[in-house]
């Protein structure tokens, strides 16, 4: 039986029930975060929890428990026996249930707040070689930097890559590469690793922004510029990253082979980086057998 989280309370999944004047269901006004556990731990689980607030502070949705939010994460885990399994938590916060209006509800209402848990089987090894990705104009709103539900322009451009046998799509926005539905990208020229800065068109990944440390303590220059996309035949390398799929070498985008078309050797520096802080943070949270 699966256990989520409901505006308090943990039940079972089949007890829920969404009101259909619920303003997420009807207007998409409200945000989500995914967080990954590793089989004893969340990967920067304070990174989630800030941009969880900061999303909701940018759309003004006040949910007075939100230090809740790693607790309740935890316990997802606990009540379905996933804490020795891979697996992801997904958490949404609305505005809550009111009128139809497309100003908001006054007084204000209670949020409605959802999470749920699941297991997965990571599939780095077929993407271990390297995947293709398409582009495509971005045709998303100007704040791609909160982490919204309304994600209706992504899945639809991750459905054309999709049924083309494509596991991406890279958006262009006035001939710049801005990230992807579901990833920030990532390009390797002459050494120096770049990727769009942070700004109101991209969404600050939480692996992003690792992956950016970990580079820089490897001694490698780091440099947050867009790429212009006539430029992506100088790239030597690519990949893409969020927290599911973690680093993923790209080595086709838009039918542009990127380098030698294998991974090359600074993504795999940094996926066997990741790899080993991974590895390490395993080590560190095994259970005591003394407790």
């Amino acid at each position: 039986m699966e256990i989520v989280y409901f505006n308090g309370k943990f039940k079972p999944k089949e007890e829920i029930k969404v009101s259909p004047d619920d303003r997420g269901f009807l207007l998409a006004d409200g945000i989500y975060e995914v967080v990954r556990w590793y089989e004893g731990f969340f990967y920067d689980m304070s990174s989630h929890h800030i941009r969880l607030k900061r999303s909701m502070r940018e759309l003004r949705i006040n949910w007075a428990e939100s230090d809740l939010f790693p607790s309740i994460a935890h316990d997802l885990i606990k009540h379905n026996n996933l804490l020795n399994q891979s697996s992801l938590v997904y958490f949404q916060v609305t505005r809550g249930v009111a009128k139809r209006t497309h100003h908001f509800p006054s007084p204000e209402v209670s949020p409605t707040v959802y999470a749920c848990a699941w297991g997965f089987i990571p599939d780095n090894a077929s993407t271990e070689p390297g995947i293709k990705v398409m582009l495509k104009e971005d045709i998303r709103w100007a704040r791609c930097d909160i982490k919204s539900v309304a994600l209706l322009a992504n899945t639809i451009c991750f459905q054309e890559a999709y049924e083309n046998g494509l596991k991406e799509c890279i958006f262009v926005r006035n001939g710049f590469i801005t990230e992807g539905t579901r990833s920030n990208i990532f390009f390797v020229m002459d050494g120096t690793l770049y990727t769009h800065p942070e700004s109101n068109w991209v969404l600050s990944g939480v692996t992003r922004k690792n992956v950016l440390r970990i580079t820089q303590e490897s001694g490698i220059n780091v440099r947050e510029e867009a790429l212009e996309e006539k430029r992506l035949r100088f790239a030597q390398e690519a990949f893409i990253t969020n927290s599911s799929a973690e680093i993923t070498p790209v080595i086709d985008v838009g039918g542009n082979i990127i380098g030698e078309g294998v991974p090359g050797r600074v993504t795999r520096l940094l996926i066997d980086k990741f790899n080993a802080e991974i590895s390490a943070l395993k080590t560190k949270n095994l259970p005591n057998p003394g407790t």
